[in-house]
């Protein structure tokens, strides 16, 4: 049964109209009018209480009144017609009522499947919402929020989606911190949470493989070894820590010539050995910077296979806790670009890669370089047709550079409150209006816009609890209990 919340009065247009209510009415919350025969969705933008009662009044009459008189105002989405989503041409009608919607019409509108990955769900309403796996990996998805809104979570509740689907997932995970997915997620506040949300604790040890480049900055994790076969002075100079002179690079180009006129196949040691022959004294500034690099472990002659990295139902967390930037920036831009190759090769399935910071890797322009910046932006641009998807996980949207921003056609967008940043996502995802930046500095933690493919018009989500142990909480500076145990022993039972 239609349930009648209000009517339409006052000045409307095609894509707006203010509808008068006698009873509760909040912000955000979906209606939907009969309008030529359709029933047109729309979201309630604004509500206002009106009231006669004035300043002078309030102290010589009884302040409480009869009848609870609302204004709202809303803002049209639309109907789903032949060709997809379509707005009413005509202006909506005076008098017209306003119902509230049910989840029918709020599914069939805003095109929300009932399968794909799960992220959670709709605000005040208990609709699950879930993204379209294959539009994830063919049209990409960005991530972006401030530091502590949350982001590395909805990225983490994606990432179990896909790995429950088959889908292989390669994270670049600069703090090391999606590793605890491996665990089940056994905080007792969120597991009370999860029997609303319909998931249940789980670990993904089965799964997850962790890999980080050199030898002694995570043990725990498989090394990650690139090619050291027949390096170039290209290779060599995009890991050097120091910037090389224009004599040194000339002299490691000497080196590298004449070790390979006496071999076929020559490795990183063959280099070193050649240029402590050379001469000249610059060769000393040289040598212990590719000692240091041949002592980490980054190259080999056997590397990592890229097939081993991508594999169905696998996800591999490239953990580069502890590594120096300039390292990390060598392997990503290494990495991606031989895990593009192999895709476009057909030679591993179509997978997902994961870029946690990615204003590290692929900064705006004049907000520092990386030479990982350029396969990220081809990824951005062609990875779509050969199924490489892209997932950019940034809490300085203002610093990513926007082509690849823009390339995302799916957007998860947490609380930010940097103006630049604000304005940056508003400029570069598509179907936010300028109030949306408003909207964007007041979402509660755990609340997310969702915007773009397949979705026809921006939704507010309540991402869901984790299945898995999240890794990105910050650390406590002073456990106020267990202090509180130390200062009055006797109240927590010890003496």
């Amino acid at each position: 049964m239609q349930e009648r919340i209000g009517i339409i009065y006052g000045d409307t247009t095609s894509t707006s109209f203010n509808f008068a209510s006698n009873r509760q009415v909040n912000r955000l919350d979906y209606v939907y009018v009969i309008h030529e025969g359709r029933k047109v969705l729309a979201q309630v933008r604004e509500v206002r209480r009106i009231s006669k009662l004035s300043f002078e009044k309030v102290f010589v009459e009884d302040t409480r009144e009869e009848e609870e008189k609302i204004s709202a105002a809303a803002d049209v989405i639309g109907y789903n017609g032949r060709n997809g989503l379509c707005v009413p041409r005509t202006p909506f009608k005076q008098g017209d009522d306003v119902y509230k919607a049910d989840e029918e019409i709020v599914r069939d509108v805003l095109g929300l499947g009932k399968k794909g990955a799960y992220i959670g769900l709709l605000k005040d309403m208990n609709i699950k919402v879930y993204l379209d796996i294959n539009t994830l990996l063919q049209k990409h998805v960005s991530v972006l929020a401030k530091s502590g809104s949350g982001k590395s979570y909805a990225m983490g509740v994606i990432v179990e989606e896909l790995i429950d689907h088959g889908v292989p997932v390669v994270v670049i995970d600069p703090h090391g911190e999606y590793s605890s997915m491996i665990h089940p997620n056994l905080d007792e506040k969120e597991i009370e949470m999860m029997k609303r949300f319909d998931v249940k604790p789980k670990g993904y040890g089965s799964n997850i493989v962790q890999y980080s480049p050199g030898n002694d900055a995570n043990r725990e994790s498989i090394p990650l070894r690139l090619d050291e076969i027949n390096l170039e002075l290209g290779d060599l100079m995009d890991v050097m820590s120091s910037k090389v002179t224009g004599v040194q690079k000339g002299i490691l180009y000497q080196a590298i010539k004449e070790v390979r006129e006496r071999k076929r196949i020559y490795l990183l040691e063959d280099i070193i050995d050649e240029l402590k022959r050379a001469k000249s004294s610059a060769k000393w500034n040289l040598i212990p910077q590719l000692e240091e690099l041949n002592d980490m472990g980054l190259f080999s002659a056997d590397p990592t296979p890229i097939d081993e990295l991508v594999c169905r139902g696998k996800c591999s967390i490239i953990n580069f806790r502890g590594i120096p930037p300039h390292i990390q920036d060598v392997v990503v831009s290494h990495l991606l670009t031989k895990l593009f190759e192999e895709r476009k090769k057909n030679s591993i399935p179509p997978f997902m890669v994961v870029i946690e910071e990615s204003h590290r890797y692929c900064p705006e322009r004049g907000q520092g370089g990386a030479i990982s910046s350029e396969i990220i932006r081809t990824v951005a641009s062609e990875g779509r047709k050969f199924g490489m998807g892209l997932a950019i996980v940034s809490q300085r949207p203002a610093r990513v550079e926007k082509n690849v921003v823009s390339q995302c056609n799916t957007q998860i967008i947490l609380k930010t409150t940097n103006p630049n940043d604000v304005k940056a996502i508003v400029a570069s995802v598509e179907g936010l209006t300028a109030g949306a930046a408003d909207e964007i500095q007041r979402l509660p933690i755990g609340m997310a816009i969702v915007s773009g493919l397949p979705i026809n018009a921006p939704l507010f989500v309540e991402i869901r609890v984790r299945k898995s142990s999240h890794g990105g909480k910050a650390a406590k500076v002073v456990d106020e209990e267990k202090r509180a145990e130390r200062r009055f022993p006797f109240r927590f039972g010890r003496q």
